[in-house]
């Protein structure tokens, strides 16, 4: 199976590129850093470019499109979201022109919780799930949400196999020591949800890889079972979101971000928890 990894220098992409090759996939990784390598294992390729994204799809059997700007005030606002929507059109594009039957790509949970937010956020309930309306409110919160409905369409009117999945803070192996950590005083404190790197990488695999009815696009979220800070869960709903109701019985740091739909799609489920090392 070839498997094209965009954005395969970032901190998922490498991660993705070493587990799906450990899984026996031939994998291209593709990003804007450097040369390529001449050996097919990775080319240098700037993706806002749609014939490139042509040349370096084509063949492949699954691609995982990790290629974006990472995260608002890197770049000016409308460089952000314009770079990002680009790469994730192309791409899906590119894939449908050429007969690349599935896409798997990185939103965030960004589209549901903006970091920081600009405006009050309010949830109706928790576990948050991925049918709970999204409030995107920066630039790259916005190219998330944006590619999320190019996926949509995709599968719609081309007949792509399409997973959007919104990953949570993502955790690299550096920072890990670090959790669970205090809670950072605020009046809108994000939602305290994580991913261990080597999950995110394992989670990218599998929705490039499990059994999907082709036209199906699936949102799912990538998180932990647990929240990395010392905060019990309850209490913090009930401090920083007392409107949302609680719909499950949830117990001292459990969780307020279901899994389920990534468990039942494609039998995701995180092996990592910050308290059980």
């Amino acid at each position: 199976m070839k498997i094209v990894v965009t954005g395969s220098k970032g901190n998922i992409g490498s991660a993705v590129v070493d587990y799906a090759r450990s899984q026996g996939a031939h994998v291209l990784g593709v990003d804007n850093v450097g040369r390529g390598d001449g050996l097919g294992n990775y080319i240098a390729a700037d993706l806002t470019d749609l014939g490139s994204c042509y040349d370096v799809v084509r063949g492949a059997d699954a691609i995982i499109n990790l290629a974006a700007i990472p995260d608002s005030k890197m770049f000016p606002n409308a460089q952000t979201f314009m770079t990002n929507v680009a790469i994730t059109y192309n791409v899906f594009l590119a894939a449908a022109h050429l007969g690349v039957g599935r896409v798997v790509w990185a939103s965030s949970i960004q589209v549901n919780h903006t970091v920081p937010p600009h405006r009050p956020v309010r949830y109706r309930y928790f576990p948050l799930d991925e049918d709970h309306p999204v409030d995107p409110q920066s630039d790259y919160a916005l190219s998330k949400y944006v590619g999320e409905v190019i996926a949509d369409a995709f599968a719609r009117d081309f007949g792509l196999t399409t997973v959007s999945l919104r990953f949570t803070d993502v955790v690299t192996l550096q920072r890990w020591p670090t959790l669970p950590a205090p809670v950072d005083p605020g009046t809108q404190y994000p939602l305290p949800h994580y991913v261990h790197i080597h999950d995110c990488a394992r989670a990218c695999y599998l929705a490039a890889t499990a059994p999907l009815p082709p036209g199906s696009h699936t949102v799912a979220f990538i998180a932990a079972r647990d929240t990395h800070i010392d905060m019990p869960s309850r209490e913090l709903a009930q401090r920083y979101y007392p409107d949302a109701e609680l719909r499950a019985d949830i117990q001292d740091h459990d969780a307020l971000i279901s899994g389920k739909r990534a468990e039942a799609a494609f039998g995701f489920v995180p092996q990592f928890s910050c308290r059980s090392r």
